[in-house]
């Protein structure tokens, strides 16, 4: 069966992307494995003779979460639990690929103050080592049966087709199709038919519309639009030097700190 990593820190944020990642898998017939990583330094006092006592330590956090999922409803999905040793970034990529997972659910934020900004940050690292779908879900998001789902496109980078497969299985289950937004400069012309013609050929069968916008800033565009469109949901296209870069950007990022935002998924082009 299908596999979705969770990889979570106790805090509400994770908390509420594992009650996310249980609608997305009870839809999709998956299970969840729910990771918590601890630091190579965590319950230790930096000397050789605590650190053997490292074992016993992350025995204590697995029964943590034993009794931390207890106030989930996991709608019959079976739902695995994992404490790894490792550095957060690397060891969630790694449990992904040991898993077979399908993808990767997991909040932006965790504590306030620097949990929050080490948080922000893993989530960010995992969006641009992993090699499989990663969806980012903010404090507060809800998941909704009927979504609408913005696509930002520099239309320049076709989705690849196991990009595609999963975009149709995610719209099928939200059904109200994908906007498709282009954001052009401020002194930008009019938009480039032949791009959106072979961009719309790409995305074959799944429901679309296309959508510019004007702006300098296209990570505040995209946001924009996503609030005044009533999106349920942002899809990037990660590549070398995609629109993926700007949108989680030092601006973008901080915006995710403090401002809810809807969730975020990433597929590789």
């Amino acid at each position: 069966m299908k596999n979705i990593l969770v990889p979570i820190d106790f805090s509400a944020t994770s908390e509420n992307a594992l009650r996310y990642a249980i609608e997305v898998a009870s839809r999709t017939q998956q299970t969840i494995t729910a990771l918590y990583v601890v630091y190579p330094n965590d319950g230790v006092n930096n000397n050789m003779y605590d650190a053997f006592f490292i074992d016993s330590y992350v025995d204590e956090r697995l029964e943590g979460m034993k009794d931390w999922v207890k106030k989930f409803d996991p709608k019959n999905v079976p739902l695995r639990l994992a404490c790894e040793i490792g550095m957060p970034i690397s060891t969630i990529c790694q449990k992904a690929e040991s898993t077979d997972a399908t993808m990767i659910i997991m909040g932006t934020t965790g504590a306030s103050g620097l949990g929050a900004m080490l948080l922000g940050s893993i989530s960010k690292g995992v969006v641009s080592n992993a090699k499989i779908p990663v969806m980012v879900v903010p404090p507060q998001s809800v998941y909704r049966e009927s979504a609408l789902f913005a696509l930002a496109s520099d239309l320049n980078t076709l989705p690849s087709r196991p990009a595609l497969h999963f975009l149709e299985n995610v719209l099928h289950m939200r059904a109200n199709g994908l906007a498709v937004v282009h954001v052009l400069g401020e002194n930008a012309q009019r938009p480039d038919k032949v791009s959106e013609q072979l961009f719309s050929a790409a995305l074959g069968n799944i429901p679309h519309d296309f959508h510019y916008l004007h702006s300098d800033n296209i990570a505040e565009a995209v946001h924009l639009f996503v609030e005044s469109a009533n999106c349920q949901g942002v899809i990037a296209i990660a590549h070398e030097h995609s629109l993926l870069r700007q949108i989680f950007g030092r601006s973008v990022s901080r915006a995710i700190a403090h401002k809810p935002m809807v969730p975020t998924l990433v597929l590789h082009g």
